[in-house]
């Protein structure tokens, strides 16, 4: 690459990764959880609300930024990493080596304070992976890529429930909620209670409880008016928390 082409290819990079923050962010809560823990034996980052985790990433180290030093230095530069978070940063090298990219080829870069998140967004780039988080240490900031992200395995309700594959959660609980809920969901929700047998009972805005007041139940007379749709659990979870206080 000429240096003009590494400026518009570090530019790029950049706006890619924060598209994917942005959206994972959005989809998974990042920033919403009370606690995150990373295991670089397991390769995982995990968040978790009250003791339970809610999502979790397989992750691997981009590199690390020492203040005292004002360096950056590359995971597969680091032998105090394990390998199964560090060799697969090679490929990273070896693409700047490739396109004759120094800051890529380099152990240790010149951190101005910016170049932690600038190499971790070329990096997760190159990888192709689902985003990054920075995670603060005594002397500097650990860079993980996120090669892939979901949310955390819940144990299953004891009340039966089918599986089906969302194209945002992938595999979750089936759950039903009328449309208009599903377009406007910060109104009042009115549904069953809600418990540990039954996390996400059905659930229906207040129009359609007056056609299940006229029947004293969903059947087919009010099925029409209603119109329940199927969504995932997470959808359901996330549709749910900008909810006015549910009616039940």
């Amino acid at each position: 690459m000429t240096a003009e082409e590494i400026s518009q290819f570090r530019h790029e990079s950049a706006h890619a990764l924060t598209r994917l923050n942005d959206s994972s962010a959005s989809v998974f809560k990042i920033s919403s959880w009370q606690r995150y823990d990373y295991d670089l034996e397991r390769g995982t980052l995990t968040f978790s609300q009250n003791g339970v985790p809610r999502v979790v990433a397989s992750i691997l180290v981009a590199g690390t930024t020492s203040q005292s030093g004002g360096t950056w230095l590359w995971s597969w530069a680091n032998g105090y990493l394990p390998e199964n978070v560090s060799e697969p940063l090679k490929k990273v090298r070896n693409f700047g080596i490739a396109e004759n990219i120094p800051n890529l080829t380099e152990p240790y870069v010149p951190d101005d304070g910016e170049v932690g998140w600038e190499l971790t967004a070329i990096a997760t780039r190159i990888l192709e992976a689902k985003g990054a988080y920075r995670c603060p240490g005594d002397n500097g900031f650990m860079y993980l890529i996120m090669m892939d992200i979901a949310f955390a395995d819940l144990t299953p309700p004891v009340k039966s429930r089918n599986q089906i594959t969302c194209s945002t959660h992938g595999t979750a609980y089936e759950t039903y909620v009328c449309k208009h809920l599903i377009a406007h969901p910060k109104q009042r929700w009115f549904c069953e209670e809600i418990d540990r047998e039954n996390p996400w009972p059905d659930a229906w805005c207040a129009a359609c409880d007056v056609f299940f007041q006229e029947q004293g139940e969903g059947n087919e007379a009010n099925e029409k008016q209603v119109n329940v749709k199927l969504l995932c659990h997470h959808c359901y979870e996330m549709l749910r928390a900008q909810a006015l206080p549910i009616v039940q």
